[in-house]
């Protein structure tokens, strides 16, 4: 059963971010389970910074997110970045979608 105790790790490192960042753009947060590369059911934060791909670039860097590892595809609306790391121990997945010019 999961119970709020589960989720505790990500809900706190979610205020911690949001407490050390309070000048950073605005994004839509969330608190997600996912299966870990083991496997196992653990939870995590989600940032979305909406339609600015400087917004992200602005979290990626605030996080320090490796852009080694950022994820750039096409979407159906525009661009779509993905960057994955980890904060105060927390998995981390910060996303944005944006239009491109044409779209």
């Amino acid at each position: 059963m999961t119970t709020l105790t589960t989720e505790a790790d990500a809900a706190h490192a979610l205020m911690m971010l949001l407490a050390e960042h309070p000048h950073m753009p605005r994004a839509d947060f969330d608190v997600h389970e996912y299966v870990s590369d083991a496997g196992a059911p653990e939870w995590g934060v989600v940032l979305v910074v909406g339609d600015s791909l400087t917004h992200f670039e602005q979290w990626r860097s605030a996080l320090d997110l490796d852009p080694v590892f950022v994820d750039f595809s096409a979407c159906p609306h525009g661009a779509c970045l993905t960057a994955i790391g980890d904060f105060d121990g927390v998995s981390v997945e910060l996303f944005a979608v944006a239009d491109t010019p044409g779209k």
